[in-house]
Order: structure tokens, then sequence, then C-alpha cells
């Protein structure tokens, strides 16, 4: 009988021993300090630092009431920031850099490479290097940093997030213009006090919308000074919806500056001017684009101006972006389409 019980427990040592070996597979003598890149509860992050090894760096930074900045000026991108988070959560380690590779890789990581460091609830919690993509591409090289030492580790680890096909490295980035904001306009109907159309080339296209209490609606004429008699407030409420959000494509970065002063020259397209219930005033300029790639009409003749794409200077005067017609033709009609419809029988 004892030497049964000895045999009975010298199996579960053994089968013990055996389960711990087929869980760890893989993982070999390396720490779990070395690997562990994830941070599970990203709802208490409030603040990330990014920084190449060129000076270039951004600050994304939660506010009490939620709202994220970049660099303490703007609002940030939410899609943008949204990918980040969830890469921050779910990044996982792959496989170890091979023995024969790892210098090279950490070298690659010293001359190149973005810093993320991480802060919870204004703690700094966890920092690594990001570094370029496996030859493979469905791998981002990457090496954790000492929180006491702020020095890398001494293992560099190909991560991944399980079930995306391809690298990390993309998704932080350190330009602050790729961080911020694309919002042009972002009022629900009932904060509109007003909004002014005006048409440079055509003045007596412009017209003032303006809602009076009770949601009651007036339309001018600017030219002529005449108030639109049969108004059509379905049209007015569905035009009005249009502004709920409406955002710009990117930065307007393939032309330079000569060329950006020589729209800024030109005479606008169109003006829109959107005054809120608090009298805040946003003002945005919109230009003909120049046909940067060559689009040819019907005849086979390049045309002269993009004829998707518009480009605009924002209401700070500063930000000269450019936009799609599609979104953006909707909120600058003609008078007319505020008309109401006289059926005939």
């Amino acid at each position: 009988m004892k030497k049964n019980r000895t045999a009975i427990i010298l199996v579960i040592i053994l089968g013990s021993i055996s389960f711990w070996f087929i869980i760890n597979k893989g993982k070999g003598t390396i720490k779990e300090t070395l690997r562990d890149f994830a941070v599970a509860d990203t709802t208490s992050i409030n603040k990330l630092f990014l920084a190449d090894k060129n000076g270039n760096s951004i600050t994304l930074e939660r506010s009490p009431l939620g709202r994220w900045t970049v660099n303490g000026k703007y609002g940030v991108r939410p899609d943008a920031l949204q990918t980040l988070l969830y890469t921050i959560k779910k990044i996982d380690v792959k496989e170890p850099v091979g023995k024969n590779a790892q210098d090279n890789v950490i070298k690659r990581l010293a001359a190149k490479a973005v810093k993320c460091e991480i802060y919870q609830n204004n703690k700094l919690t966890k920092a690594y290097y990001v570094g370029t993509e496996t030859p493979d591409q469905t791998g981002t090289y990457m090496i954790l940093i000492d929180l006491k030492t702020m020095q890398p580790s001494a293992k560099a680890f190909v991560t991944y997030i399980p079930g995306f096909e391809g690298y990390l490295t993309t998704r932080y980035f350190v330009e602050e213009k790729g961080w911020r904001d694309r919002t042009v306009f972002q009022y629900i109907p009932n904060q509109i006090k007003s909004v002014k159309v005006e048409t440079p080339p055509h003045p007596e296209n412009d017209y003032d919308l303006s809602v009076n209490e009770n949601n009651g609606y007036q339309i001018k004429n600017v030219s002529k000074g005449q108030i639109m008699s049969q108004l059509d407030t379905m049209a007015v409420k569905q035009y009005l919806s249009y502004f709920q959000q409406l955002n710009f494509e990117s930065f307007e970065v393939n032309i330079n500056q000569n060329q950006i002063d020589s729209v800024l020259k030109s005479k606008p397209i169109n003006i829109l001017t959107v005054t809120d219930n608090r009298g805040t005033v946003n003002k945005v300029k919109f230009y003909a684009r120049k046909n940067h790639k060559g689009v040819l009409d019907k005849e086979g003749k390049p045309l002269l101006y993009d004829p998707e794409r518009l480009d605009a200077l924002l209401d700070n005067g500063k930000d000269f972006v450019m936009l799609q017609y599609y979104s953006f033709g909707k909120v600058m009609p003609l008078v007319d389409y505020f008309q109401k419809k006289i059926e005939h029988k």
C-alpha cells in the first residue's frame, strides 16, 4: 500500500510538471516582466507620450471632463485615439527575436523607434520602444523600458495583435496634425442661431438664414434685401441637420506655401458663417482646388480644378485643409433650395 501511495504521488508530481511545461511552451526562461507590453485597463489611461529619435513628440492627455487634447492645444481625432488604445490593450508577444538577430534588431530600435509612455491616473505604468515591421509584415519589433532606470530591457520581441494581419508601427505616430480632430462644423440644429452663405463670384446669391424663437425660420436675400415669403420649413430643418458632423479630409500637404498663398489671394467660391446660440462665430472660406492629379474631362482635356475636392481656410485662419464636395456641397445650396414648391393640380 505504501509503495502504491508513493507511486501515485510521483505520478501526480510528474503530471503537474508536464502540465506546467505545456502551458509555458514557447516562453522559455524569459521573465514575464520583459514581455508584458499590454495594458488591460485602458479606461484608466489619462496620458500618452510619444517621441521619435528625431526630436518630434506629442502628448495626448485626457481632461477630468473626458476631453482628449494633443499637446494641450487641439482636440484629438477620435478614430486615431481609439485605434491606439485598442492596440495598447490587445498587443501581445508573438515570439522573442532570435539570438542571431537580437543585436541587429536592438541597434535598429536604438536608431529608429518611437518611444511610448503610458500613464494611468497620472502615474507612469508602462513604457516601450516601437520599431519597424518584421520582413513578412505580420509583426512589429518592440522592446520594453525599465521604469526604474528608463533604459531598454535586454530582450526585443516580435509583437502583434491576435487576429490582426499586419504590423503596428503606423499606429504610434508623432505628427501633431495627424492627431488633430478634423471637425469643421459640429452643431445639433437647435444650437444654430444663424447661417450666412456667401458666393463671392455671384453675390446676388448671398443669403442669411436666421433661427428665431420657437424654431421659426427666416431667409433673407442679401443683395435684394428681400425676405423669402414661401419658405419650405422641412427643407430648412433638413439643411440644419447637415451641420451635426462635417469633417475635412486632411491637411493640404501636397502643395507648398507659395501655392497656398496664391490660392488664398484668389476669390473664395463660397463663405459659410455659422453663429451659435452663445454668439460664437465659425467662419470658413472655401476655394476651388487645382487639379493636381491630371483628371480629364469628357473630351480628354485636363480639368483646371478638382471635381471632387476643394480647399478651405478654417476659422482660425491658419489651417488650410482639403475636403470633399460630397460632404460640404449640401451645406452650400442656392437660396431656391428653401423655396416652397407650388404643386400644380
